[in-house]
């Protein structure tokens, strides 16, 4: 079967439909996650969800210790155009939140509860964002990072908690929101709501009716997206994914032994080990799945969800809006969110 129309682009569609003609068993299709086949990042809606709800299971001491004071060298950390000192900032974070814990709730004081909460629910978000955004520490220690503060949980406990992550975000309307610290240091500003695009669902059955094997690869936690995958039916034999070390049970604060954190060169080196034939197609949407679009010889087609991103995943969606073979480009409506009609805009 030919893929349906939907949102694709003509070029698109007519390249996507050329290469599933072509399709051998066994050959793999890799599709990254979030922003890729989704509108959306579905850890960063686990991390609001743990933070908002206080779901932790570990201390202000711990969770502090997460963090170290300089990463990579920088102490500094870019927070609404300014950089600040990464220890003043954990400073008051974690210390509004260790008040909070020895706190039994907002009626043993609500106006300091209150500010506590914001300070640190605000300043957690906010955090994150900004290691993910300062250059020097970036993705390669925050992505990490989120998935440490997961231990103390158990299997089930993550599972559950994901379960009404996705069922929420998937029925969530999308909007815009925000929270901010009561002394406005800090906003963190999100996307409410998640959605799969259609079309990469349509793409992925279509590969699989063909005798190919579909991967998704993601810089989110494993079972996380193995969640969502479930709930919304998308056709994957295999997620590669961040992974945390199991101790008497419950998540470590390390990441499972033999696996490099998957963004990046990661991406490519986890992909090796489990697989010995390289995938010949390849969909990502950053600079963390470059790599991963780049690394393998057998790649015949390669698609860059463009979000309209700088540095490196922005060569490579030129090279597709350029005509390049190997190469497509396909825009969204972040408004939407959902891909760029046919005929809207210049890109695709």
């Amino acid at each position: 079967m030919r893929l349906k129309r939907g949102n694709w682009s003509a070029a698109n569609i007519k390249a996507l439909n050329d290469m599933l003609a072509g399709v051998q068993a066994g050959e793999i299709a890799v599709f990254d996650w979030d922003n890729t086949c989704i509108f959306g990042d579905i850890g960063e809606a686990l991390l609001r969800r743990m933070t908002f709800g206080l779901k932790f299971r570990i201390d202000a001491r711990t969770m502090a210790a997460t963090v170290p004071d300089r990463i990579g060298g920088v102490g500094r950390i870019r927070i609404q155009g300014r950089a600040i000192p990464l220890k003043i900032m954990k400073e008051a974070v974690f210390s509004a939140y260790e008040r909070l814990q020895e706190r039994p709730g907002p009626s043993a004081g609500r106006d300091c509860f209150e500010e506590d909460y914001r300070v640190f629910t605000s300043g957690l978000l906010a955090m994150n964002r900004s290691l993910e955004e300062t250059p020097g520490i970036g993705c390669e220690f925050a992505y990490p990072w989120v998935n440490v503060l997961l231990q103390g949980l158990t299997p089930a406990e993550v599972d559950e908690i994901a379960a009404v992550v996705i069922a929420r975000e998937l029925k969530e309307p999308l909007r815009r929101r925000s929270a901010c610290d009561p002394q406005r240091r800090w906003r963190y500003g999100w996307t409410s709501g998640i959605r799969l695009y259609p079309e990469m669902l349509d793409l992925a059955s279509r590969w699989r009716e063909r005798g190919g094997t579909v991967v998704v690869s993601t810089a989110s936690n494993r079972r996380l997206v193995e969640g969502m995958i479930a709930q919304t039916g998308f056709p994957c034999g295999e997620v590669i994914g961040m992974e945390l070390a199991l101790a008497r049970g419950r998540f470590a604060g390390r990441l499972k032994r033999g696996l490099l954190p998957n963004l990046g060169q990661g991406k490519v080196a986890n992909f090796r080990s489990r697989f010995q034939l390289g995938p010949a197609f390849v969909a990502g949407d950053s600079d963390n799945d470059y790599e991963m679009l780049t690394a393998f010889p057998a790649t015949r087609l390669r698609l860059v969800v463009d979000r309209s991103s700088a540095a490196r995943i922005a060569a490579l969606a030129r090279r597709a809006r350029t005509g390049e073979r190997g190469f497509l480009s396909q825009a969204i409506d972040p408004r939407q969110g959902q891909f760029m009609p046919a005929g809207r805009g210049k890109r695709g």
